[in-house]
């Protein structure tokens, strides 16, 4: 995204994409913070810190094995991609959204299948290629898609260690998935690591062309973009305090 710092713009989407899920779980009530800040100049920004370290451990686990060669050289059957799969995975991505939003006591895990599809159209008709995953396993090519699927699994762990020993955390509230817990999560939950990395991926490449289309429509277009990507993380933190906040606890007294 040019004339913005790229580590700048990576913390951004992070929160905006990670914000998009606690908005998708006011519905599905999947996942509660306990022991927050009591103090809105602190919880708040604390939001954004957190929430902003996603994409960059992601993208960077994904970068520590590419560095180590791992999966390099993973090949794998070619996928013919058309104008008729890139109906399909739309179609596909929106049912899974709206079957996550409209049954979530049944089908809460969609959510973390349906982005992996819905950015993908998109992508592939802009010509990323080099952001699709599609598009890479039109050619054969599987390392990618294997090092992000394996770096959503390395930071899943790794997050739900810290989380499990942390004063203020998370805990999970998942249908028929409760058993067998490592750490917070559900043994099965871990399944959802993988995908979700995917997602931001996805989510990320897509972000950064919608900026880049808004902000050749001129100052007008561009400034419109970052006014209602805010509203909509102002909305989300403060919805995050009313619905997904269990406890708060006064750091300062």
């Amino acid at each position: 995204f040019a004339g913005f710092p790229v580590f700048l713009w990576v913390f951004f989407c992070s929160n905006l994409i990670w914000l998009g899920f606690e908005a998708f779980n006011f519905r599905l009530q999947n996942w509660y913070y306990l022991s927050v800040s009591h103090e809105d100049w602190l919880r708040w920004p604390g939001y954004l810190l957190a929430f902003g370290t996603v994409l960059p451990a992601i993208f960077e686990t994904e970068k520590f094995l590419q560095h180590h060669k791992v999966f390099s050289g993973l090949r794998g059957p070619r996928l013919r991609v058309d104008s008729g799969l890139r109906n399909r995975l739309a179609v596909l991505g929106t049912i899974l959204a709206a079957a996550a939003l409209l049954r979530p006591d049944l089908f809460f895990p969609a959510i973390w299948l349906a982005f992996c599809f819905l950015p993908e159209p998109f992508l592939l008709r802009w010509q990323e290629g080099h952001h699709s995953f599609l598009a890479q396993i039109a050619s054969g090519n599987y390392e990618r898609l294997a090092r992000t699927l394996a770096a959503g699994l390395i930071c899943g762990i790794l997050w739900e260690f810290w989380n499990y020993w942390a004063g203020s955390k998370w805990v999970y509230s998942l249908p028929y998935f409760e058993f067998g817990k490592i750490f917070e999560m559900p043994i099965l939950g871990y399944m959802g690591f993988p995908f979700f990395a995917v997602e931001c991926f996805l989510l990320y490449a897509f972000l950064g062309r919608i900026g880049e289309r808004l902000r050749s429509r001129g100052r007008v277009a561009a400034t419109a973009g970052w006014v209602c990507a805010l509203l909509f993380m102002f909305w989300a933190i403060a919805g995050i305090d009313r619905w997904t906040v269990v406890s708060f606890k006064a750091i300062f007294q």
